[in-house]
């Protein structure tokens, strides 16, 4: 009843100091005004320069203001009677659509913005995409600070159980999917590295996975865990995901539990793994797999352009002419003078990990025609995934990625 007559009023309230009876029933209740109450006195030496961080400025509505109601039970009864009532107020009262009670979400509104969340949409965002749906920001009650502190609420929630959360959610899904991996590793009771694949997954890794990419793409989240994708080609010539997973140590003994918890999964190695020039990587696989792997040329090491064009001319000999391959690299050295570049001293050496012409025994599905697949999936996957989130808000905007890759499949399909 207050809180009605409040609104009306064109202030809030909230509820305050109550006494209970022995029984434990509430003897009194009291229901103020928003701004009573003392603020907190705080220095500020706006002279400083030590650098130090100040606290935040809260904006503090608190101005002790003595408008209130008190509630007092009826002995005998379940019912109350208005004890006190001071209706005068030492502030302006606010328009309507200010008060906190009128902005409050309604379900429809907390759960659009939980969703929109799950596609990389701030709760700024949100709130346009809300008033642009119905029509104005005059017809959406909450305001986008309200969008904002529902986004921070959340996390709040959530807090250090995030770990322990995404585990559970994976086990719940590994008992009761069909044919559901997951595996995670803990380090002194902190989560080290995990590794799922679903259904689909396995079926895309059982028809395209006889060549995967594997590499770390970017880091995912607020514990700067990096997020490792396998990556297939399938008849569409696109790119699918046969299994992913997040680390926090880029070591060889993570990577070899990353390779063994992938293979208990699949149950078979691939014929070939196209990966990075990162010795770790290359370390684990040779240690646990079976197998060759080869490596692509990241376009950072070729920043003069006749070189990257004398180079890409090079590659393309080398698939028509292996034989050429020594004389034409060693003229290509000695014009550009990089006789002395360690780099391409080890490129050469190494020239069997990365030249298509050694692997025409190794249907490569377009794997191995470009330099980038890799850098394309993880663009890709960056719309949907942030840096700063956390876990559970990583794992779902993962979904919503994996939900659009196969989506475009099933129209390639259709088509």
């Amino acid at each position: 009843m207050y809180s009605e007559y409040a609104e009306i009023g064109g202030f809030d309230v909230r509820l305050s100091t109550q006494s209970r009876f022995d029984n434990k029933i509430v003897k009194k209740k009291h229901v103020i005004c928003n701004h009573d109450g003392k603020q907190k006195k705080k220095s500020c030496d706006t002279l400083g320069t030590s650098g130090v961080k100040r606290k935040r400025n809260s904006n503090s509505r608190v101005i002790g203001c003595q408008a209130k109601i008190i509630f007092e039970s009826v002995y005998g009864t379940p019912d109350y009677k208005v004890f006190q009532f001071h209706e005068f107020h030492n502030h302006p009262l606010e328009k309507r659509s200010d008060l906190k009670r009128v902005r409050r979400m309604s379900y429809s509104e907390t759960e659009s913005i939980v969703r929109t969340l799950t596609s990389k949409i701030g709760p700024t965002m949100a709130h346009k995409l809300r008033a642009s749906l119905r029509g104005g920001y005059e017809f959406v009650k909450p305001k986008v600070v309200d969008y904002k502190n529902l986004s921070r609420d959340i996390n709040r929630v959530i807090g250090y159980k995030d770990a322990q959360m995404i585990v559970n959610t994976m086990n719940d899904h590994r008992t009761h999917y069909p044919n559901y991996s997951f595996e995670f590793n803990c380090q002194d009771d902190v989560l080290d590295c995990m590794f799922w694949a679903d259904e689909m997954e396995m079926a895309y890794y059982a028809e395209f996975g006889d060549v995967i990419s594997f590499d770390v793409t970017f880091r995912t989240n607020k514990y700067r865990m990096v997020f490792v994708p396998f990556i297939a080609i399938d008849h569409h010539k696109k790119s699918v995901t046969a299994g992913a997973g997040l680390l926090i140590h880029e070591s060889i003994e993570s990577y070899s539990w990353f390779l063994k918890a992938f293979l208990k999964t699949h149950e078979k190695e691939p014929t070939l793994v196209l990966t990075d020039q990162d010795a770790t990587i290359k370390q684990a696989i040779e240690n646990f797999f079976l197998i060759q792997s080869t490596d692509y040329i990241s376009d950072d090491l070729f920043m003069n352009i006749d070189f990257r064009k004398r180079f890409s001319k090079l590659v393309w000999d080398i698939n028509m002419k292996p034989n050429v391959f020594e004389v034409k690299w060693g003229l290509l050295m000695k014009e550009f003078n990089l006789e002395a570049t360690g780099c391409f001293k080890e490129m050469f050496t190494k020239c069997d990990s990365w030249i298509p012409g050694y692997f025409n025994d190794i249907a490569m599905c377009g794997l191995m025609k470009t330099m980038s697949r890799l850098e394309s999936m993880n663009s890709f996957l960056s719309t949907y995934l942030e840096s700063g989130n956390l876990l559970l808000n990583f794992m779902m905007n993962y979904d919503t990625a994996i939900q659009m890759q196969r989506n475009t499949q099933r129209e390639l399909d259709k088509a």
